[in-house]
């Protein structure tokens, strides 16, 4: 293995668990709040300096670093570890170092400048033939379907105007800004074996989480589905289960978190993996043919969709239970 790749791989250990709302300074500073103490104002700051890598709260004066050698200290540890890192993410990095520590007992620029993306997903372009939805004729079948729906003028949706995608509805997902996938809904399926999504999404993607960096609602809803988080103006782990970075992500923005899960048997996995998230799940009494947000929203309303929601969630995790095993035959 690289060095390169090494002195990367410890420094993500760090950078891709700090929060939501850690901000950069000029100076070269990342500041948050630091995990080890009751900070509150953004004390904590992480300066990277060629391979190095150093932490300082000024609020509590805990320090820690990593300075290239085949040993990551017992305090980065436990820094990363309170910042929401694995047992395995840091275990893999413990590994990689003995396995290559070899590579420190050569000559070692440690002043080299190391110069990771800003994301973690792969940037992606959108084809030339790309439009907004917004732009076309109102009579454009695309158009009018996302209007049905309840989703024109929610979310930036694009037609892609080729002959696989020309009559989907194309969602964009995106991180930090920049395009790192996307989803596009056929309005019509003619067939059997016309697929009614197809999608490009990275591993450990949140759909919509760029929304919530920085905003200060206290609440976020989570969802299955990437309609039904448009429609609800949530975040959706796109299927019925979550692996454990998009739980990460979810938790890193440091909010109240409720799930509202489709009424289905595949749904009761991602209820029993909010339940170990420490999620609130919500069981709105709906009716019994709205299987999903989406359905909700479109006989109640938008604004009474996520009221009831929120009503209706519970943090108790035998209600939670016993509400899941009752979820498919109505309240």
């Amino acid at each position: 293995m690289s060095i390169e790749s090494i002195v990367e791989h410890i420094h993500r250990l760090l950078l891709d668990n700090l929060p939501a709302r850690a901000k950069h300074t000029p100076s070269g500073w990342t500041i948050l709040n630091c995990p080890m103490c009751s900070d509150n104002r953004q004390r904590g700051g992480v300066i990277r300096s060629g391979a190095k890598i150093s932490f300082n709260c000024f609020n509590c004066h805990f320090k820690t670093g990593w300075t290239p050698g085949p040993i990551l200290s017992d305090k980065y540890r436990t820094l990363v570890k309170a910042l929401g890192a694995s047992d395995s993410e840091i275990h893999a990095v413990k590994i990689e170092l003995l396995k290559e520590s070899g590579v420190f007992e050569n000559d070692f620029n440690t002043n080299k400048e190391y110069v990771f993306k800003s994301s973690k997903f792969e940037i992606l372009d959108l084809p030339d033939n790309t439009v907004m939805l917004e732009d076309l004729p109102d009579d454009h079948a695309v158009k009018e379907y996302a209007k049905g729906r309840g989703l024109l003028g929610l979310y930036p949706l694009l037609l892609v105007n080729d002959l696989k995608s020309r009559k989907r509805v194309t969602v964009p997902y995106t991180y930090n800004g920049e395009l790192v996938g996307w989803t596009a809904r056929h309005i019509n399926p003619p067939n059997k074996q016309t697929a009614k999504y197809i999608q490009r999404v990275q591993t450990g993607y949140v759909f919509n989480i760029d929304k919530f960096a920085d905003h200060k609602r206290e609440i976020i809803l989570v969802t299955e589905g990437v309609f039904d988080a448009i429609l609800i103006d949530g975040v959706s782990v796109l299927g019925n289960t979550m692996s454990h970075e998009q739980m990460h992500t979810i938790n890193r923005l440091d909010k109240r978190v409720i799930l509202c899960p489709d009424r289905d048997e595949a749904g009761k996995e991602l209820i029993a993996q909010a339940i170990d998230a420490g999620w609130e799940v919500s069981f709105p009494p709906w009716e019994v043919s709205c299987k999903d947000a989406a359905d909700a929203t479109a006989r109640y309303g938008r604004l009474l969709t996520i009221e009831s929601i929120i009503k209706y969630a519970t943090g108790n995790k035998t209600k939670i239970k016993v509400k899941t095993r009752m979820m498919n035959i109505g309240n």
